[in-house]
């Protein structure tokens, strides 16, 4: 029975990617949805797209780990979103296509050109450790190999990113979060009717520190205020006041659901101490009946598959510039939907030579924060810098942000956030020379 409601959930979204493939009719439509997403589906994709299996996972094990110091991810990644409510008119009142095209509007083509090719590298590797997870579960659900279900997973998710662009990523994203709420949130509130009173460290304590707090800040809160996914949703809004409306939805979603996983985690520290990394379905497997751990299954493989068709079709779209430069016209569709393709395979081949999902994801998350944060928000307050040194800026930011997260520790955090700090010193000395030009 599990596997015809796995093989049937699968069938859905290709069906959703058929018939939003019969909806588009202009490139506005394929890359935007038409520019027409109300406030409930553009908070439901937020949403969708933002908790994926490393945010919900990482909050449950950070929860193990940390007590409530584990709920950190994703309030940090609610603060980011509410410190973009000022930025969120500008940013919905352009008539671009993704954050590449927003960065060529401040320093010109070459240095979208180089943001584009730095941004797809990076959501790469954070397609590819999507599909590692996804494939995970659908192997043991189904009873296949990890390379069979990598392929399947991974060529359905190509399809519909492919067939439908933006409609059916949208469509799909909101039947996802409905699932996702459905599989964890009765977990946490049924554990916590069990044990009310489960003592835990507070969220600032020797576990997750001050400077903890403020490297995440920069590392995690900063992918939400200057994000390629958060701004293609954006970009989707029928007018500016749904874009923060549907903003103001999902921090304030985010913020509740962040230490609900935490107190799953801090469950399972005090019942299942063997071992953080799977406690999640250790508790569903012990402790729930099946039909509630296969609703848990499916609401890990709807926030995998929500984030990762969101970041393959933002990868494709950046690549497709490097073939194109402008994107609005038939032959540009076109092309974009073979980048995407491209890409979907390229990921499935990560997701079979790789099998760990936070080494993929963060060293991409860093270099992409590390580059392209401050020179953004730069662009987005009305400042202009020379593009030679915006380039730089942005390939000496991803350098040292890269660089700290393969030192790691107290001096890697250091030299992480260094990266911002260069980064703007480079495009206000740039935005000098600039005047004098």
């Amino acid at each position: 029975m599990s596997q015809l409601l796995f093989y049937l959930y699968l069938a859905a979204a290709v069906v959703i990617g058929c018939f939003s493939a019969r909806r588009i009719r202009t490139p506005d439509d394929y890359y935007v949805a038409g520019r027409g997403t109300g406030t409930i589906y553009l908070a439901g994709s937020l949403l969708a797209t933002i908790l994926g299996s490393s945010a919900i996972l990482g909050s449950i094990d950070w929860g193990y780990e940390k007590g409530w110091g584990g709920a950190w991810l994703l309030v940090c990644g609610a603060i980011g979103l509410f410190a973009l409510l000022p930025l969120v008119k500008v940013v919905a009142r352009f008539r671009g296509y993704n954050l590449s095209m927003l960065i060529g509007s401040f320093y010109g083509d070459t240095v979208k050109k180089l943001s584009g090719a730095v941004i797809a590298a990076a959501w790469l590797g954070v397609i590819g450790a999507q599909i590692i997870g996804a494939a995970k579960i659908t192997s043991g659900t189904l009873g296949i190999s990890y390379v069979q279900a990598a392929c399947l997973v991974g060529g359905v998710l190509t399809f519909y990113t492919v067939a439908g662009g933006q409609f059916s990523i949208i469509r799909t994203d909101v039947l996802q979060t409905l699932l996702i709420f459905l599989g964890l949130t009765p977990v946490a509130v049924v554990l916590f009717l069990r044990s009310p009173s489960l003592e835990a460290a507070p969220m600032i304590s020797p576990a997750f520190g001050v400077f903890d707090l403020i490297a995440m800040l920069f590392s995690y809160s900063s992918t939400f205020l200057v994000g390629p996914d958060i701004y293609s949703r954006l970009f989707c809004a029928k007018d500016p006041g749904t874009a923060k409306e549907a903003v103001v939805v999902t921090a304030l979603l985010l913020i509740p659901f962040a230490f609900l996983l935490a107190f799953i985690g801090i469950y399972g520290a005090r019942f299942y101490g063997e071992g953080s990394g799977a406690v999640l379905f250790t508790i569903a497997r012990l402790e729930f009946p099946p039909a509630a751990t296969l609703l848990l299954y499916f609401a890990m493989l709807s926030a995998i598959m929500s984030s990762a068709d969101t970041t393959l079709f933002t990868a494709g779209g950046l690549l497709s510039q490097f073939f194109r430069s402008r994107m609005d016209s038939p032959e540009s569709v076109r092309i974009t939907k073979c980048c995407i393709a491209s890409l979907g395979v390229l990921a499935i081949l990560i997701a079979i030579c790789f099998h760990s999902i936070l080494t993929v994801l963060l060293f991409a998350l860093g270099v992409y924060a590390g580059a392209f944060v401050v020179p953004v928000l730069w662009g987005l307050c009305g400042l202009r810098s020379d593009p030679r040194y915006a380039m730089s800026a942005i390939l000496t930011g991803g350098l040292l942000a890269l660089s700290g997260k393969l030192l790691g520790g107290m001096p890697g955090n250091v030299l992480f956030i260094l990266a911002f700090f260069v980064n703007l010193g480079l495009l206000a000395l740039g935005r000098i020379t600039h005047r004098e030009i």
